[in-house]
Parts: structure tokens; sequence; C-alpha cells
């Protein structure tokens, strides 16, 4: 019985949080759409308001992925959706906002095996997933180019796609996890498993124009797991890591973004 209603009332949650960001979607002109791409289908919310070469792409954190430190939970669906809020500043024409495999599931479609997110985040399933949705989105809105914007985890998952694609031409990472070997060392947690390395793939990128946000009081993803991931760059002529005062890894993000959004694509690191 006991555990009946803890599952009733996790559904309950899980169909509150889906309500609320449809509502909040809808208020802020996004359309939901679905992407299938096997083994997943994505959830993704898109503003389209003119015909642009340029279409950009934020990509969600980990979510809700862990219950406490052992105890993975039912749905990684976000309680608070950054990326979905950063998306609504943005004052592009185009502006897509990509779940991870899990978050705000499609109802009907097969349930995905909680490895994919926990350990298994980065995976070359997860990657290739998030690759083909954009595929079909530059097919639908005849976009040849692609911004990438990813926070937190989803960062992780920006600059993988990157890495593999001719086709972006901006990265931008908001708290980005982007060492998430010296992540887990730093919070003494177990490293990931099943999952591909950012820093194998950093110098393939070290032409691409990025800019790296770090929250002055992020302990979550402090300074230094950006600073990792520049080192491993070597040529960092393109990209520069920007600390937001203030910030921590949640906080004074979304309303400083269209302020940030205004940094130039070049090198002057702090």
């Amino acid at each position: 019985m006991l555990l009946l209603c803890s599952g009733c009332a996790t559904l309950l949650t899980r169909q509150s949080d889906y309500l609320r960001m449809d509502q909040q979607a809808a208020l802020e002109g996004f359309q939901k759409i679905y992407f299938s791409a096997p083994p997943f289908v994505l959830t993704a919310y898109q503003r389209i308001k003119a015909k642009s070469d340029l279409m950009v792409v934020y990509i969600e954190g980990d979510g809700f992925a862990w219950v406490s430190r052992t105890e993975p939970s039912l749905d990684p669906t976000p309680k608070h959706p950054l990326a979905f809020q950063l998306a609504c500043q943005d004052p592009s024409p185009n502006v897509i906002y990509l779940a991870r495999p899990g978050q705000f599931e499609a109802g009907g479609t097969p349930s995905i095996n909680q490895s994919y997110w926990t350990q298994k985040r980065f995976s070359p399933e997860v990657i290739q997933a998030t690759s083909l949705a954009l595929d079909t989105l530059k097919r639908t809105l005849g976009s040849a180019k692609i911004s990438l914007v990813g926070y937190s985890g989803g960062a992780v998952v920006a600059v993988l796609v990157a890495a593999q694609r001719d086709d972006v031409i901006a990265l931008r990472t908001v708290a980005g996890n982007l060492d998430p070997d010296l992540f887990t060392s730093l919070h003494h947690v177990s490293p990931l498993t099943g999952s591909l390395d950012p820093l194998a793939v950093a110098s393939s990128i070290r032409s691409m124009a990025q800019l790296h946000f770090v929250g002055e009081r992020d302990t979550t993803v402090p300074k230094a797991i950006a600073t990792a991931f520049l080192d491993q760059e070597g040529d960092v002529r393109h990209a520069s890591l920007i600390v937001v005062s203030g910030a921590s890894h949640l906080e004074r993000w979304v309303e400083r973004w269209r302020e940030l959004l205004k940094k130039p694509l070049v090198n002057n690191a702090q």
C-alpha cells in the first residue's frame, strides 16, 4: 500500500510538472513537439518567428536525475527547467528547447532505462539521438546553421554533439559540467560508466566560437571545471570564460541572460 501511494504521488507530481511546463510554453509562444530518435522519443518546444538560416537550440541539464546520492529518480524531468527559462529570454527568430531522455516523456512511449539519466547520461546513444533531432529540425525549418546552448549536464551533450557535426557555428555553456571526472572527484561520487568524456573531444572544437559562463557562487560546478576543459582544448583563441557575479548553479541566470547573450564570441577570458 505504501509503495502504491508513493507511485501515485510520483505520477501526480509528474503530471503537474508537465502541465505547468505546457502552460508556460504556450504563454511564451512555444509549441511542443516530439522527435523519434531511437531508442528514445525526445521532447522539445520550439518558437519559430521567422524563416532564418540559424536555429538556436537549448539543451536541458540533468534534471531530477537522483532522489538521493544512491537512489535514481523514476522521472528525470527538472522541477525548474532552467534551460527552457533561458530559451524564453532569447530574441532569436528560431529558438528550440530540447529536453534530455526521459524528461517530459511523451505518453504511450516505451519506458527509458534509468541508466540514461544516471551512468549513461552522455552515452553514444544519447548523443546520436540528440544529433538526429537536430537533423530533423534542420530539414523542417530550412536552417543550415546551429547555435548550441547547454546548461549543466546539457553542456556536455552540446560539446559532444558539436564535435560530431560541421554545422554548429557557436557554442555557449552555462554552469557546464565540462569535466565529469573532476566533478565526481570534487563531490566524492562514483565516476560515470558508459558515458563519453567531453575532454576527449575538446581539442576538436577549439576553432569553434565558444562562450563558457560560470557562476561566481556555483559550488555544484565551480570555475575549475570549465578551466580544466579550456586547458584541454589548448588553443583557446576562439573561446572565452566569463564568471557571472552573484550567480549560483540555479540562480541569477534568467534575469541576466539577455545581457549575457550580447557578450561577443571572442577570446577575452577572465
